[in-house]
Formats: structure tokens, C-alpha cells, sequence
């Protein structure tokens, strides 16, 4: 599979990335031990599940975040999305040039 960047560069899609990317969401919450790893890795081989079943030749970038961020909710890890979808909006400014203006600060309640 392979995935379209926010360039437009076709590149292969690694889902090491995508492990990498929620373990260091979870670090800056948690202390991170075997189980959390083997429960990221879960969550992280349910996205390379969704996406195939997605059928889509070429995901985007903004489609292989948006199924991160639905599974680390699904799972309850609201914390961690809470970080992840912090740390992705910050870079998203810094891209457009507005990081030395604008802070993202994410806090999520969970309602009954």
C-alpha cells in the first residue's frame, strides 16, 4: 500500500510510523511499559486494518490520522488522542506558519 503526503509524494505506506507516532503521544502521559506497547501495537495494526477494508488505492496523510484518532478513542484512550490530535494540529500551524502565534491545547470529556 501507499500513501499520498501533504506534498503529494507517493511513498510507502510504514505502519512503524504510525506505532511511533501514538507511543510518543502515550510517553508524554504515561510511563510505558510491555503491555502498553503490545496495546499500541493493537491499536496500530486496527488502522492497517481499516484502511485496507477502506479499499482506497492511495490513502492520504489526513485519512490514515483521522483513523488513528478514531481508534485510540475506540479504544478509550482518550489521553492519548488527546495528545496525539494536540501534537498534529501544532505541527499542521507550523507548516501554515502560525506556530509562534497560536498554542493547541486539547482536553476531551467524556459524556455518559
Amino acid at each position: 500500500m501507499q500513501v499520498i503526503k501533504r506534498s503529494g509524494e507517493i511513498v510507502d505506506f510504514d505502519p512503524e510510523k504510525i506505532y511511533q507516532a501514538i507511543l510518543k503521544a502515550a510517553q508524554t502521559v504515561y510511563v510505558i511499559d510491555e503491555t502498553w506497547r503490545q496495546n499500541l501495537a493493537q491499536v496500530t495494526k486496527k488502522v492497517m486494518l481499516d484502511l485496507e477494508e477502506a479499499q482506497t488505492e492511495r490513502p492520504t496523510i489526513s485519512m490514515v490520522q483521522s483513523q488513528v484518532e478514531h481508534r485510540l478513542l475506540d479504544a478509550g484512550y482518550i489521553t492519548i488522542a488527546e495528545h496525539y490530535i494536540s501534537y498534529r494540529l501544532q505541527r499542521d500551524l507550523e507548516r501554515n506558519g502560525y506556530a509562534d502565534k497560536i498554542a493547541v491545547h486539547l482536553h476531551f470529556e467524556q459524556l455518559r
